[in-house]
């Protein structure tokens, strides 16, 4: 798959959308042997001295070879390898990151996956220094223009720079253990219901929405889940193919200024699973195991909603019911701290307010039928996500993996984690939100 050619039709003047697509295109290079390609890469940046971040894990797989790459040709380098275990992306890290940072280095290199790579992307937005980053796995943040970070606390997306250079060396990548690319799978599984919560919330509050970068978007999931065998395989041609269709699902953050087509009620779940191990130490998994899981229980949730008959009256009486201070303390019985930045962002969203509910209601009651279509034309059936799960070897629940977690709590906080419309909202507009659960 050519990057390049697959985004061309979107750099134009216009789109139906009624935004103009124009992104800075990274480079993406994916291919047997490119790491030796580093030493060009580099001069093509006119870069002398490298900042490299690694972990104990990712020096082992490919940064010695990097930093042996780069000596070899005469590439300065500053090497700082984290030896945090697990590492999270919380202040700490941030800083320590910065600190081991050297004026003389005038390009980032990351090399790793998730975390390393939101680390690397702060520093070069700090330093305005050209950013490169050599995968190590399957995921979508290398190509993200998000760094998801813990702060007090709080799962947060902090804007920042993607990288001018991806790289990622199929000879790498095909030996990436099977849970991380089970994890790269499992990521892409939760588009089905980040567009969907997407086109619910244009429908219902009119945000904004490309169909173009959802159809971008539809299209590498369908690749991805074609090569899936392939990569579970480790085929180096299915290593390819998925490794390029997650970079260019990632680019459509940047085509749409929106996290919006990648991230939805799914996420929430991970986020909800990592701020409680966080809080109370109990046990996590890999983000992308966690948004397939998530994935499933939204699906389910979203097919249950499908029997749903709008009634005014009820959704009325239950909204007036509502009592935001009994469901504060469940916040903060179900995530400990971490819940006081959402409680205290119903002030600057009022998404509860009496007044802004009855307007959604019409919206939600009129374009009922739509809703229903976009649930049915986005979501494939349970039994479908299912097989798929099970093909693949990838948990389908939070007891497969270990995670203690009321998953209908977590479900009923997606709402408020995030100023995003999506299901929990719906439901609760409708007054079905202790209704409908998995």
């Amino acid at each position: 798959m050519d990057i390049q050619e697959e985004l061309k039709t979107f750099i134009e003047e216009r789109c139906p959308c009624g935004r103009s697509h124009r992104i800075l295109l990274p480079q993406v290079l994916v291919k047997n042997g490119a790491l030796r390609e580093l030493p060009r890469l580099i001069a093509e940046y006119n870069a002398k001295k490298v900042y490299l971040l690694a972990d104990t894990n990712t020096y082992a797989i490919a940064g010695e070879n990097i930093c042996k790459i780069l000596s070899s040709a005469g590439i300065a380098y500053h090497l700082h390898i984290f030896t945090e275990k697990p590492l999270e992306p919380n202040e700490y890290a941030v800083g320590s990151a910065i600190m081991h940072y050297t004026d003389d280095c005038d390009l980032i290199m990351a090399v790793g996956s998730g975390v390393l790579n939101d680390l690397g992307k702060i520093v070069a937005t700090l330093t305005k220094k050209t950013y490169f980053i050599v995968g190590t796995s399957f995921m979508d943040g290398y190509a993200s223009s998000l760094s998801a970070v813990i702060r007090d606390g709080f799962k947060v997306s902090l804007p920042s720079k993607y990288a001018e250079v991806i790289i990622g060396d199929t000879e790498i990548l095909k030996n990436t253990p099977m849970r991380m690319m089970q994890a790269g799978i499992g990521d892409m599984l939760a588009k089905y219901i980040s567009i969907t919560d997407w086109r619910i919330s244009h429908e219902i509050t009119g945000e904004y929405y490309c169909e173009r970068v959802a159809d971008l978007v539809r299209k590498t999931v369908r690749l991805c889940v074609e090569h899936a065998e392939g990569l579970l395989q480790r085929n180096e041609e299915s290593v390819k193919a998925v490794f390029e269709a997650i970079m260019l699902c990632a680019l459509s953050t940047s085509l749409s200024g929106v996290s919006r087509p990648v991230s939805g009620t799914e996420h929430n779940f991970s986020h909800f699973f990592d701020m409680r191990g966080l809080e109370f130490g109990t046990k996590t998994d890999m983000h992308g195991i966690q948004c397939a899981v998530g994935t499933l229980y939204a699906a389910k949730l979203y097919h249950k909603a499908l029997s749903i008959q709008p009634n005014k009256e009820k959704a009325l009486s239950f909204v007036h019911s509502f009592d935001f201070k009994a469901w504060s303390e469940q916040l903060r019985e179900f995530l400990g701290q971490a819940a006081e930045p959402m409680i205290a962002l119903e002030a600057k969203e009022k998404k509860y307010d009496i007044a802004e509910h009855e307007k959604r209601l019409e919206v939600v009651i009129e374009k009922w039928d739509t809703v229903c279509r976009i649930i049915r034309e986005e979501i494939p059936a349970v039994e479908t996500l299912e097989a798929f799960l099970n093909l693949t070897g990838i948990p389908k629940t939070v007891e497969e993996i270990g995670i203690e977690c009321d998953i209908h709590t977590a479900f009923k906080a997606t709402k408020d984690m995030r100023k995003k419309y999506m299901l929990s909202m719906l439901l609760w507009d409708l007054g079905e939100l202790e209704n409908i659960r998995i």
